[in-house]
């Protein structure tokens, strides 16, 4: 099914199941389920509301607020009208919302409550008020005292709602009038990629960037739209991921409870949903809770739950196999294919009696996540292969996923026919992907190279930003993805590292290292810092400390030159001064100076500064992120071992 426009699926999908749940707003003591037609009246009503406060076409509208009913029924407003939304978190700091609003020649705001407002007053200039037409706030909180000049300009969602009931009344055909001057090339989001001290670039997004995603991904989460399919949602509504997905949905005419932390555990028991898209991280802190449950349980009883597990794992990989899903970085001959499927036949065989136990066994394993779940994607990170094969061996189907804001978001993702274990899966429909050298030659089968893709996905480029938008998009449609990855004999990916800096942490967190890296690197100790992360719960840091600095601190300290230990060539490991040094890094790195909590370093490894021009740092004294890694191999590995740092 085509659509002309974003603004086309919900009101196609509430022609045909009116009476159907669209929203329900768990986070509330009291939810109030509400249809498809409420949920596309309301859209009506609130385009109404902001066409009569003189939104209109083209006007960028900065809308930062969290995911909830409103949050989906506003971005519906703004494509109605034509306006270009620029979405982000209501936990936003006040500094960043100041660079996005000012970049993005906003000139209306959109804002959860008073309280964030308030927040706004310290960073915004008289200039920036200025230019705002209007502050449209959803909740009225009127404890909250304003000044008369914020006031003039401050439109609750109440009197937005009831105004725009009334010019609804007046034209109830607005939306479908305002729906003929859409086109699918519109610009429709600006989407600002994570950024802290340093500017953020703004993704520009069309309407055929989404719903190319709508077109090839739907099919992939087989939603049966006759039964009508929940899903519990916990991820923010302004990230590319968790809108495409809900576009996706709401084309599929799917039920959305809306969740939060706090909740989610309790929501997916009660709602018992089909579908669900989710980060590494929360099937990170899954896996943790089901292995405490493990270790409460009898020696016996738990011994036979881990030994069901490796069964099931290993008839399951069997099965994939024998179905074409497997990784092999290798091209094999016949003969070689042959024996291997044989091998996998015999093992089907063996492991099928331990594989029914485990499918009745791991019920109520299945129950703690609603018991009904068909599928779980799972993207903004790679899935670590252990988290895969353990739920796998559950019955709890995890569907990776691969993407970025860039192509908002899809590229590559695993369907729940070809599951393979350790795969971020094949191309969206539509989407050429190539894995390049650095000459720009194609790679061979299990050869790393750079993964480049070219697609109706693909963005317009990044706002007022040429120079940065020619160096990862070409004249020709081809997005350079900066990560890096290898291809399977049978045409599967693997993601395997990243070209460029940004780190994604398991919440799916956008980190971006160098304002970190700068700020850690004013404490007098620090030469040089490189941050890391990638894949994993929090941040962790290689620290370089200045050879005097060190000798000055031991001096402080009252410790020996021999206290001050070395393990192996490089590290330097000392229980005082790795507390000194992270007091020092939890002072710089922290809420005051800017910065988001996720965004704290929580481990540090201590080295030597050797680090000379040429091989360690750039002619500019800028670190070589990829060869510090490298040389430095061992101790990130301990870094991103479960039980951190061992003090001696």
């Amino acid at each position: 099914m085509k659509y002309k426009s974003l603004l086309d699926i919900p009101f196609r999908t509430s022609d045909k199941y009116p009476e159907r749940i669209s929203h329900n707003d768990n986070r509330k003591d009291s939810p109030n389920p509400v249809k498809y037609s409420e949920f596309t009246r309301f859209i009506r009503i609130l385009a109404a509301g902001f066409k009569y406060y003189g939104i209109n076409r083209n006007d960028h509208i900065s809308f930062f607020v969290n995911n909830r009913y409103e949050w989906i029924c506003t971005d519906y407003a703004l494509i109605a009208l034509g306006a270009v939304s620029v979405p982000r978190g209501s936990d936003s700091l006040p500094p960043e919302i100041n660079f996005i609003y000012r970049h993005s020649d906003s000139n209306n705001i959109i804002l959860e409550n008073n309280e964030q407002l308030i927040q706004l007053l310290d960073v915004f200039t008289i200039e920036d008020w200025g230019k705002c037409r209007h502050i449209f706030i959803m909740d009225n909180d009127e404890g909250k005292k304003l000044p008369d000049f914020i006031l003039e300009k401050t439109v609750y969602y109440s009197d937005l709602s009831e105004t725009g009931e009334a010019e609804y009344k007046k034209n109830p055909h607005l939306v479908e009038e305002l729906s003929e001057l859409i086109d699918e090339n519109d610009l429709m989001t600006i989407v600002y990629t994570s950024g802290t001290t340093g500017n953020p670039k703004g993704v520009m997004l069309t309407h055929k960037n989404f719903l190319q995603n709508v077109y090839a991904n739907t099919p992939r989460l087989k939603i049966d739209v006759e039964k009508g399919e929940k899903t519990v949602v916990m991820l923010p509504s302004w990230h590319v991921y968790e809108r495409a997905f809900e576009f996706c949905g709401i084309a599929a005419a799917l039920t959305f409870v809306y969740s939060s932390a706090s909740r989610f555990a309790a929501d997916l028991e009660s709602v018992k949903p089909e579908n669900l898209i989710s980060v590494p991280r929360i099937w990170e802190s899954v896996y943790q809770k089901t292995i405490k449950a493990l270790s409460r349980m009898s020696f016996a009883k738990r011994n036979l739950v881990l030994v069901l597990i490796k069964i099931n794992q290993m008839f399951i990989s069997s099965s994939l196999y024998l179905n074409g899903c497997y990784v092999s970085l290798k091209k094999r001959n016949i003969m070689k294919r042959s024996s291997v499927v044989i091998y996998h036949f015999l093992r089907l065989i063996v492991f099928f009696p331990g594989h029914l136990a485990a499918v009745k066994l791991f019920k109520p394993f299945r129950d703690k996540v609603g018991g009904n779940l068909r599928v779980a994607t799972c993207g903004a990170g790679s899935l670590p292969k252990y988290l895969d094969e353990f739920f796998g061996a559950l019955g709890i189907p995890i569907v990776n996923a691969y993407g970025m804001t860039e192509t908002a978001p899809g590229i590559l993702s695993r369907t729940i026919d070809r599951n393979t274990f350790g795969s971020a899966g094949i191309p969206f429909d539509d989407t050429e992907v190539e894995n390049r050298r650095d000459n720009g030659e194609i790679t061979e089968i299990g050869e790393k190279g750079t993964l480049f893709v070219r697609g109706p996905q693909v963005m317009l480029g990044y706002y007022k930003n040429e120079k940065a938008t020619k160096a990862v998009l070409s004249s020709d449609g081809w997005l350079n993805t900066g990560d890096l990855a290898v291809r399977s004999e049978n045409g599967e990916y693997i993601i395997v590292g990243r070209n460029k800096d940004t780190i994604v942490l398991m919440g799916g967190e956008n980190v971006e290292p160098e304002p970190i890296e700068d700020k850690m690197k004013e404490s007098r100790y620090i030469d040089h810092a490189v941050v890391l992360g990638q894949d994993q719960k929090q941040l962790s840091a290689i620290v370089a400390i200045n050879d005097e600095e060190l000798l000055s601190m031991a001096e402080e300290l009252k410790l020996s030159v021999p206290e001050i230990q070395t393990e192996g060539k490089y590290s330097i490991e000392n229980d005082i001064i790795y507390e000194r040094l992270m007091k020092d890094i939890q002072s710089l790195i922290s809420r005051d100076q800017g910065f988001k909590a996720f965004e704290s370093i929580s481990k540090i490894k201590i080295v030597t500064n050797d680090f000379t021009m040429g091989k360690e740092l750039t002619q500019t004294l800028k670190i070589k992120r990829k060869y510090i890694t490298d040389k430095y191999q061992e101790l990130v590995d301990k870094l991103h071992d479960e039980g951190g740092r061992k003090k001696k």
